[in-house]
């Protein structure tokens, strides 16, 4: 049995051979490693189960739950390798300080105001509700005819009541 399984095995090794410029130990390799992954992936195939499925995702789940606790909390030292001192007082998890803070989401102006006669499409698309459309449609309409007054800007279509009370108090001429 064995010496049949060789021959074949011989035989099909040197067809390969000679139509590739290969060794017989780079092809042997490449038929093991072609073999294993077909293994593998019969099995994978047959040993499905919904259960895996779950325990698999469960998993995921605790490792991303660990990592979000990670990143935002430390129980040991501050940044200067010292004891936390609200650690000190009581076993208890301590918020880490941000190094970096938060900006405000772009599109977004939280403080300030803007020139609406010298505003540029980026400076505008800051106040809220105002995309890149918008923008441009507000340069238009300043090209068009400047703006006298804050409220001329609700004549830009788009720019209605509600968006334009968002927006008033980020605004100056």
């Amino acid at each position: 049995m064995k010496s049949g399984f060789r021959k074949r095995l011989a035989i099909i090794v040197a067809t390969v051979q000679a139509l590739l410029p290969v060794t017989r130990s780079e092809l042997l390799f490449v038929l093991v490693l072609l073999g294993g992954l077909t293994v593998g992936f019969a099995l994978k195939q047959w040993s499905y189960s919904p259960r895996n499925e779950r325990v698999r995702s469960d998993l995921f789940r605790i490792a991303d739950s660990l990592a979000a606790v990670e990143m935002t909390t430390f129980t040991g030292t501050t940044a200067d390798a010292e004891p936390a001192p609200a650690l000190r007082a009581a076993d208890t998890v301590v918020r880490k300080p941000q190094r970096f803070p938060l900006r405000p989401k772009p599109g977004k102006i939280t403080s300030g105001t803007i020139h609406l006669s010298s505003a540029t499409a980026q400076d505008l698309m800051r106040l809220p509700g105002v995309g890149e459309a918008t923008a441009q449609k507000i340069l238009e309409a300043r090209a068009e005819q400047r703006f006298k007054r804050i409220e001329d800007v609700m004549r830009v279509k788009g720019i209605g009541k509600k968006k334009f009370e968002a927006m008033k108090k980020f605004l100056e001429l």
